[in-house]
């Protein structure tokens, strides 16, 4: 596999390149790593309903991961780096090599779409708080 050190210019690239072509680039922001594939034969009829179920369900995550990021990312309500556990969900972003903070709520979403962070050990205590949502 080749090793491609990016230069600025496409440091950031991602999506489809040229007119009708099969290709995609995607780039991982935290690992700066980038992707080529090339997408053959593409289905064009109507979406399946095991394709609209799943579309369904990706939405109904989406919406649940979206209102806790309304409520707790930097704003003036809650600060110039967000809530405290906002705080501790990008310390956990990094550690997990992820790229946002959506990939780490996805991580601890249960099947019923609630959201289940784990516990925080403060600093300088032996006690943990639970996090709710």
């Amino acid at each position: 596999m080749a090793k491609i050190t990016p230069i600025d210019v496409i440091k950031g690239i991602s999506g489809s390149y040229g007119h009708n072509s099969g290709d995609y680039f995607a780039t991982n922001t935290s690992s700066n790593k980038i992707r080529l594939a090339k997408l053959k034969n593409p289905y064009k009829g109507p979406a399946t309903e095991k394709q609209l179920a799943q579309q369904q369900k990706f939405k109904s995550r989406q919406a649940v991961v979206t209102a806790w990021l309304n409520a707790n990312k930097p704003s003036t309500a809650n600060g110039e780096k967000g809530t405290a556990i906002y705080q501790q969900v990008q310390k956990w972003k990094r550690t997990l090599g992820l790229s946002s903070v959506a990939q780490v709520l996805y991580k601890y979403l249960d099947d019923k779409n609630e959201l289940h962070l784990p516990t925080i050990v403060e600093e300088g205590t032996d006690a943990g708080k639970t996090v709710t949502p």
